[in-house]
């Protein structure tokens, strides 16, 4: 939590002290950043890693002690106004806070690397990249009505594109900036994907998507990263190319007590990382590290990583992930991790069946029956938790762009993937950075490069799933780089335990939840019907709550964490 600021408003509040950065004051403004600069009437900030710093400080005239990112963003904005954006690249939030021309300009990246908060009434925004700092400074009452209940029981851990489930709290979307001018505000695009003729044949593509991720990789390698190895072709690529660029590479696995006893194989996980982690870390050279987890551990810390994203979220498949990055912590202050290439490529299953994409929900987000049958009657008839998923997924698709003689399949393949962006994606993007920015070290995530992202976007299907295989284009652009056995191993997600051990912990939280009369939980669901579920099997096919990971145990501790985060924050429930 390093960036909070309030427009237009006489005093702060209480703002002092809820971010440990420095603050600046100026008449109704105020800014509290790591990384600040002023001159005159204006208070700049950035967060995050500006990808054409240097560049860009050149082009300023800006003396080498000047060149800090809040110093470089205040420059752009006396050249080029609100447009500044335009000429900034790279996973970093900026903002200008203009006293003398009563202007806020609050700026995303183009892919939602970093992420911010915004609230905005009566002439006043505040921002923060933490939802609970805006809470916390009393910028808005802690309030979940209709709508955010339907976030979190509709799409959840997922959500609606800007939207958070607090009343008056939004999320500012990739690619966009906030632009408030005295009493008014309004949110300008300034990126997006766009559908655009692929005229590169196959070879010259493949040559092109190598490029583009070495390119992707030289960008990051000064910061000597370690890397976040899994034994999968998308970190395995990353840390083989981040080797041939420094040395040693420090490589860090993770796994579960007892997974060796308990894994067993299936169409989502069809084998154990292992394996493939030791080929890997012996044909690229890497100083390895296998973080082993207990059943114990992910449960306790599923609190945690509430706090840690400001949300509930994927409950241990969160957890694991803050727990992993916390032994990587004293080791590296980056790590890099092969997330977003399954979206960019097409590596999930629903990609393998263009006619999964239907009228009625998000192929990631489990059993819509499920997700309205744990709630009360009355809560379940006034949510249309149904209509709302179906709505939801309507104006998804209408947000699409395509070309004009795109085939059917090519279409809802297009369609599926924007989507993926905009939901899967982003919680994925939230978690990454959230759990390892909670233990004290920043996640790289090349595959996110938006240079890259928008030339494969358009690359037709049949190339991304060159040789018939799932993400058949990444492979072919790996090379002779890696061993076959690497290059083709079938997809497999980041692990999850298989200790029946962890599954009755979660149960025996979710009984002593509904034995709490205070748990504010009990105001929405069906006791009766959550009892039936945690007294059952949790059988992956019968309960699956979202994606791949999120299954029996991972749906009750889901449930516990929107119980944990309800309470924790003294929400209002307004039904």
């Amino acid at each position: 939590m390093e960036l909070l600021g309030i427009f237009h408003k006489k005093t702060w509040m209480e703002a002092r002290g809820v971010c440990e950065a420095p603050y600046i004051e100026k008449g109704g403004h105020a800014l509290s950043a790591r990384d600040a600069a002023t001159s005159g009437g204006v208070m700049a900030c950035a967060l995050g890693r500006m990808r054409n710093a240097a560049k860009l400080a050149e082009e300023l005239g800006l003396m080498r002690e000047e060149r800090s990112l809040a110093r470089i963003v205040l420059a752009a904005y006396a050249r080029w106004g609100e447009d500044y954006i335009e000429h900034i690249e790279g996973p970093v939030l900026t903002a200008v806070l203009d006293r003398d021309a009563d202007a806020l300009i609050l700026c995303r990246d183009r892919m939602g690397e970093r992420r911010v908060f915004y609230t905005a009434s009566d002439g006043c925004v505040a921002f923060a990249d933490h939802p609970d700092m805006l809470l916390e400074a009393g910028c808005l009452r802690p309030v979940v009505d209709i709508d955010g209940l339907r976030e979190l029981f509709g799409l959840g851990p997922a959500r609606t594109p800007g939207k958070t489930p607090w009343r008056g709290m939004y999320a500012l979307e990739p690619g966009c900036a906030l632009v408030a001018r005295g009493e008014s505000a309004r949110v300008r695009r300034y990126f997006r994907l766009e559908a655009r003729e692929h005229e590169d044949d196959a070879a010259a593509t493949v040559e092109t998507v190598r490029m583009m991720i070495e390119r992707a990789v030289d960008d990051i390698a000064p910061l000597r990263p370690a890397a976040m190895l899994s034994g999968g072709i998308d970190s395995t690529l990353l840390t083989a190319l981040l080797r041939q660029r420094m040395e040693p590479v420090r490589s860090f696995s993770v796994d579960y007590e007892g997974n060796d006893r308990h894994f067993r194989a299936n169409a989502f996980q069809p084998a154990r990382d292992a394996p493939y982690i030791a080929l890997a870390v012996e044909r690229i050279g890497c100083e390895h590290t296998a973080v082993e987890l207990t059943q114990a551990s992910l449960a306790q810390a599923l609190e945690e990583a509430v706090d840690a994203r400001g949300f509930p979220g994927m409950a241990d498949v969160d957890s694991s992930l803050l727990l992993f990055a916390r032994k990587i912590a004293p080791e590296a202050r980056f790590v890099l991790s092969g997330e977003c290439g399954d979206e960019v490529f097409g590596g999930y299953p629903w990609f393998r069946d263009a006619h999964s994409l239907n009228a009625d929900a998000f192929p990631w987000s489990g059993s819509v029956e499920l997700r309205a049958g744990v709630l009360k009657r009355r809560v379940r008839e006034k949510l249309d938790i149904r209509g709302y998923v179906r709505e939801t997924l309507s104006e998804a698709v209408a947000r699409v762009e395509h070309l004009p003689h795109e085939s059917a399949d090519g279409r809802c393949l297009r369609t599926m993937q924007h989507m993926c962006f905009e939901f899967f994606m982003a919680n994925l993007q939230e978690r990454a950075l959230t759990m390892c920015e909670h233990s004290h070290v920043e996640v790289l995530t090349p595959f996110a490069d938006e240079r890259l992202m928008q030339y494969v976007y358009n690359v037709p299907w049949e190339m991304k799933f060159m040789g018939g295989r799932e993400k058949g284009l990444l492979r072919e652009a790996a090379g002779t780089l890696l061993p076959e056995a690497l290059r083709y191993r079938k997809k497999s997600p980041y692990p999850k335990t298989c200790d029946p051990a962890y599954a009755r912990i979660v149960c025996g939280m979710t009984q002593g939840m509904l034995a709490e009369k205070k748990s504010p939980i009990l105001q929405l669901v069906d006791a009766r019907a959550l009892e039936k579920l945690a007294a059952s099997d949790l059988s992956p096919t019968k309960t699956p709550w979202f994606g791949q990971l999120m299954a029996g145990p991972q749906m009750l501790a889901y449930l516990w964490q929107v119980n944990a985060w309800l309470a924790d924050r003294h929400a209002e429930i307004a039904l």
